[in-house]
């Protein structure tokens, strides 16, 4: 599957799961799901805005994964994909290169103004 087809499948899922979750009485299941797709999303978007390929390659088939294997994970689905790409995010965070971007960035207090 392509890029833009994962992320339109993803989409699906949120409004499936809204569809059933969502009751006017109790709405509190349904925002815990949208707060874990918030997250997801969220983390998502950040990797395309500022990833690496790598790192939005493995993104992708990360989700292509878990929909290929989903009868296989002991969680929902959108928490697995929440845990997985916030992991990537964190090692994109940690990675040396960010350390050195991180290092040679001018500290606020030494600004000339």
């Amino acid at each position: 599957m392509d890029r833009k087809e994962l992320l339109l499948k993803l989409c699906q899922k949120l409004e499936k799961a809204i569809n059933y979750l969502y009751d006017d009485e109790n709405p509190a299941f349904a925002g815990e799901v949208l707060s874990t797709y918030g997250s997801l999303f969220a983390n998502l978007g950040w990797l395309l805005v500022w990833g690496s390929d790598e790192l939005q390659y493995r993104a992708f088939q990360i989700i292509e994964d878990a929909f290929n294997k989903k009868h296989l994970l002991k969680c929902r689905l959108e928490e697995y994909l929440r845990f997985k790409i916030a992991n990537l995010v964190n090692e994109a965070l940690n990675s040396p290169e960010e350390e050195k971007t991180q290092k040679t960035q001018t500290d606020p207090d030494e600004l000339p103004f």
